[in-house]
């Protein structure tokens, strides 16, 4: 993972960017573009923009929900990059909600010993025990 100085400055901004020439290129709906779109949601939200990574992010989880269903890995894996940027914007019971949905999702199709089931559920604790900090630019 990129920090978010490093994402500034890769290739002057380039993954900012990057989803546009995709858009372009490839169309809104490309798995790709996706991709790119969810690549740059994270940046966002890294430099702490975070109601434009809120907007990004919630594009791609619609996209992703309609095209792979609701519990499909990187689906899940946008919904947690929603819960941040939820909780980010101070909708911390909106995060915590989304992210138990997501924890439960993963047990269920992943197990509950899967490192993604992992992290969301260390994820999620720091949501109800109220240590989470959204990142710092």
């Amino acid at each position: 993972m990129l920090s978010a100085a490093e994402v500034a400055a890769e290739e002057d901004g380039a993954l900012l960017d990057l989803p546009s020439e995709c858009d372009r290129l490839l169309g809104p709906d490309h798995t790709v573009t996706l991709g790119a779109h969810h690549n740059r949601a994270w940046a966002l939200y890294l430099l702490g923009r975070f109601d434009e990574a809120d907007e990004e992010i919630r594009h791609v989880t619609e996209a992703y929900r309609r095209r792979f269903g609701p519990d499909y890995p990187i689906a899940l894996s946008a919904q947690q990059l929603l819960s941040r940027t939820r909780a980010a914007l101070g909708h911390v019971d909106a995060g915590t909600e989304l992210m138990t949905e997501v924890v439960a999702r993963r047990e269920r199709s992943l197990g509950s010993e899967h490192p993604f089931t992992v992290a969301g559920r260390q994820l999620l604790s720091t949501f109800t025990s109220r240590r989470w900090r959204p990142p710092k630019a």
